[in-house]
């Protein structure tokens, strides 16, 4: 009777598809209380800002990147709109979210108020069969955003390679923790187009990956940032040790 049946018995008997919505809902019910990053939707004026600096000023940075992906350009944070709109609140949110943090600055007023900067903002043109291996960023904090995806993780995980394997992962965006022992724990978090505006803000330690996807000439366009305290000494040589690095 499938009243009877354990949860370990109901999971193993979903499809696959089933398992990673199971999945998907496991993690976003973590997050509130467990998970170092947060998970949000940017506004349409935010991501119409985006737009605006992707078409603007452009940079190579592909050798300050750690992605083996064929175009990525640093871009600017014009006015710095995006970080006093966006950005500043989640910086400040997950810095004072550090009780030790929050005692220093606010109960005791040991420290003063942090001064924090988003000094790299970048893109990156990922296309089929490109991707992003293992790595941490510089500064204290740093985001991606999900400008355009032009795949869903249900059709890329049942490719024939992904679909016979016990684990499909085909096109996700990965974290990485250690456990000890050198076991790694992944945290998949499947993507599709309705994640267009979605944007990840995370510690700058913590490490992360992007698989590649398959089956479309369409690339997979990507806003990422790093925010540094305290602010490098000279903002001219902020490239000079990685923008990100392999771990």
């Amino acid at each position: 009777m499938e009243n009877n049946m354990s949860i370990q018995e109901k999971f193993m008997n979903m499809s696959q598809d089933e398992k990673t919505e199971e999945q998907i809902k496991s993690i976003q019910m973590q997050q509130s209380t467990n998970q170092p990053w947060l998970d949000i939707r940017l506004t349409t004026e935010a991501m119409d800002y985006l737009w605006d600096d992707i078409n603007g000023k452009q940079t190579d940075a592909r050798n300050q990147l750690n992605g083996n992906i064929s175009k990525s350009v640093f871009i600017e944070d014009k006015d710095n709109w995006f970080y006093e709109n966006v950005v500043k609140e989640l910086t400040e949110y997950l810095y004072y979210k550090d009780w030790n943090n929050y005692y220093s600055v606010h109960i005791t007023k040991y420290l003063p108020p942090p001064v924090f900067k988003l000094y790299e903002l970048w893109v990156n043109y990922q296309k089929q069969h490109e991707f992003n291996p293992p790595h941490v960023h510089s500064g204290i904090f740093s985001f991606v955003v999900f400008m355009k995806i032009p795949t869903h993780w249900k059709d890329q995980h049942a490719l024939t390679f992904s679909a016979n394997s016990n684990s499909p992962q085909a096109s996700d965006f990965q974290f990485l923790f250690g456990q000890g022992n050198g076991h790694v724990k992944k945290i998949p978090l499947p993507l599709c187009p309705e994640d267009e505006g979605r944007m990840f803000f995370f510690p700058a330690w913590l490490t992360h990956q992007v698989l590649p996807f398959y089956g479309t000439e369409e690339e997979r366009i990507t806003v990422s940032g790093n925010i540094f305290f305290p602010p490098p000494e000279d903002s001219k040589d902020i490239h000079s040790t990685g923008t990100d690095q392999q771990v």
